[in-house]
């Protein structure tokens, strides 16, 4: 059975100051990329985070932004 980890994300982006946000996983170790919710205006958006360091893990990791995505909603997102 696996346990549900809940760490703190360290979020780093160019330009924009560190964020650390508390995540929760459902693995023994850290996730290797986390998307995260962004934005709005009728778009479902997400901006990519992939593991950069997890050296004090199950309590952080830092994640370094790659891309945002976005996709128009569908009904069952509604």
């Amino acid at each position: 059975m696996t346990r549900t980890t809940t760490f703190h994300a360290r979020l780093l982006r160019s330009g924009v100051d560190p964020q650390t946000v508390t995540v929760r996983a459902s693995s023994d170790v850290p996730p290797r990329t986390l998307r995260r919710a962004a934005g709005g205006g009728g778009t479902l958006n997400f901006d990519v985070y992939a593991l950069l360091d997890a050296d004090g893990w199950p309590a952080s990791a830092t994640y370094t932004y790659v891309e945002s995505l976005s996709r128009e909603p569908s009904a069952a997102d509604e």
